[in-house]
């Protein structure tokens, strides 16, 4: 039964009917649309404490990063994390190994031996990639939101006419095997009010007086679940929510570098993920949402800055190994040094990052592998792929 949201202090309901042709059946149904976002929010004094903690780590983390002189070193790990996490709250599984594999050995993202479901996680990461470029001088808009879903199904079921565009169909959020009537959810339909909604969306979150009123994850949480609500794509909206709200972050300047991954934390707690979304929308209550994502960030951020206080322990450790066995092998010692954010290779993928001739990033390896610092993965067909089996049991922890 679709959750009757015709008394909800922050929105309205209106009538939608058609037929669900998968199950010949018509239907007559109420869609939600959401109110504008409050420009001003009294949160009680947990709450605040909440925001003040998850403030707090966030400022550990980036100090953590801004220290590192190449950020590739923890970003790289951080991105692939998030797509694997985000990836999988929409139905999409995939292990961080098999992306990273399909990373080293293949010639392009249109390899037909890249399973779909690693295809679709490495979408994200190339979309999560421009989105960190674009932001960097450009604020949030449409073109960018379309150009990310359009990235995200790229090669899908969802790929098509509709992939960039904003939705011209009614969409209804439940279980696919379900009829309609039975949606846990149902989105305002398509068409002007659909497009306004975004525009005030985007004016919302763009607006700088806001930052005034309204603390930064404050902010963060209620544009994402008014984006979430609003659902302007056909598919493709919770992994391009998810990264608009870590791109909110790096825009207010809380994090200088996209190190957080927030969806590994919401994954393992998905059933209040999405019960919390819906009870905004019933009870118009921000309160206990935003306690709760302020808790997904301070989580997220305590577990990614152990992480990278591990890794980098690794890293010297690698370094320093490295240096003192093969003191003129520059080469040997730069992919050593790599390793933490590259740590599956093979020798074409390892010319292609740090140059040099095939041969010699070949004799690189193969030293490294006689330290023990490298060994082999698999067989790849014509170049076996190597990996550090250490920076895996951090990164996958």
């Amino acid at each position: 039964m679709v959750t009757d949201l015709s008394q909800s202090p922050i929105g309205s309901t209106v009538p939608i009917r058609g037929t669900d042709h998968r199950f010949n059946a018509p239907y007559e149904l109420a869609a939600f649309v959401p109110a504008p976002l409050p420009r001003q929010l009294n949160l009680p004094g947990d709450v605040w404490l909440a925001l003040t903690d998850a403030m707090a780590v966030l400022g550990r983390l980036d100090a953590a990063a801004s220290n590192i002189p190449n950020p590739l070193l923890v970003t790289r790990v951080a991105t692939r994390r998030e797509a694997i996490g985000t990836s999988a709250l929409e139905g999409t599984f995939a292990n961080l190994s098999d992306l990273f594999v399909a990373e080293a050995v293949s010639i392009d993202d249109t390899d037909s031996s890249i399973p779909p479901n690693v295809r679709e996680v490495m979408n994200y990461t190339r979309a999560a990639d421009a989105a960190y470029d674009w932001v960097a001088e450009r604020p949030i808009t449409v073109p960018l939101l379309s150009g990310l879903q359009a990235e995200i199904v790229r090669g899908t079921d969802s790929d098509g006419p509709e992939a960039g565009a904003l939705r011209e169909r009614q969409v209804f959020i439940g279980a696919k095997d379900r009829p309609i009537t039975e949606a846990r959810f149902i989105p305002p339909p398509p068409g002007d009010r659909l497009r306004l909604l975004l525009d005030d969306w985007l004016n919302w979150i763009n607006d700088e007086s806001i930052r005034e009123s309204l603390q930064l994850l404050v902010r963060v949480a209620l544009a994402h679940y008014q984006f979430e609500t609003i659902h302007p794509f056909t598919d493709g909206n919770g992994r391009v929510g998810r990264l608009v709200a870590a791109l909110q972050i790096l825009i207010d300047g809380a994090l200088k570098t996209p190190v957080l991954s927030v969806s590994d934390w919401l994954k393992e707690h998905s059933s209040e993920y999405r019960d919390h979304l819906l009870q905004v929308s019933i009870t118009g209550e921000w309160a206990p949402w935003v306690g709760f994502f302020a808790q997904a960030v301070a989580a997220s951020a305590e577990d990614t800055y152990r992480r990278i206080m591990r890794l980098l322990t690794l890293r010297e450790e690698l370094s320093k190994q490295a240096r003192e066995a093969l003191p003129r092998a520059r080469l040997a010692i730069e992919i050593a040094e790599g390793l933490i954010a590259f740590p599956m290779l093979t020798v074409a993928t390892a010319q292609a990052h740090y140059g040099r001739s095939n041969q010699a990033n070949r004799d690189a390896i193969n030293r490294l592998c006689e330290l023990g610092m490298l060994e082999p993965y698999s067989d790849t067909g014509y170049d076996r792929l190597y990996w550090n089996r250490r920076v895996f049991e951090i990164i996958s922890s």
